[in-house]
């Protein structure tokens, strides 16, 4: 089944094809009714951000607010331990990470406690941690940095003469 959203006519309703992904490993490991690229990224870490409930119709001040509804989704993932993250500003932020089930990846985070989506606002799928085709990493998948810093490293174990594109007999 293909992650594209295709519409559908039911009737005089129309809706969208649900969207699967997979862990890197090819594991099935979520289900959502939009794609993960039409989803809000938060800023701290770039991951996308999905919404597990409403939000309220009034704002912290009392006025009036669209309600953003909560996506419809499934992830078949395994809780991992809680952590503690040391943001660059020097804040301090708790996360309860999940990850894959078959190589333990994780895949994203809550900000609540288990079990996932048990009342929190919302759930954050990692940057690069899914795919849409089973068995074909995703362009965000941080490989082209892994591969850049290996070389990098490579290059540095050289004489310096030789990063120069200097011979040395």
């Amino acid at each position: 089944m293909s992650s594209a959203s295709r519409p559908h006519r039911q009737g005089d309703r129309t809706r969208s094809a649900l969207n699967i992904y997979y862990c890197l490993c090819g594991e099935f490991a979520l289900v959502c009714d939009r794609p993960l690229s039409t989803l809000p990224v938060r800023p701290l870490d770039q991951s996308r951000v999905l919404r597990c409930l409403d939000s309220p119709p009034y704002s912290t001040t009392g006025a009036p607010q669209k309600v953003r509804p909560a996506r419809v989704c499934k992830i078949s993932a395994q809780q991992a331990p809680s952590k503690l993250i040391r943001r660059s500003d020097g804040t301090l932020e708790k996360q309860y990470p999940y990850e894959c089930a078959r190589c333990h990846l994780q895949l994203g985070y809550e900000h609540t406690p288990p079990p996932l989506k048990s009342g929190g606002r919302f759930t954050f799928v990692l940057p690069g941690a899914l795919t849409d085709r089973q068995g074909v990493a995703p362009p965000d998948a941080f490989l082209e940095e892994l591969l850049s810093s290996m070389l990098d490293a490579s290059h540095d174990a050289q004489p310096h003469s030789a990063k120069r594109g200097q011979r040395i007999d």
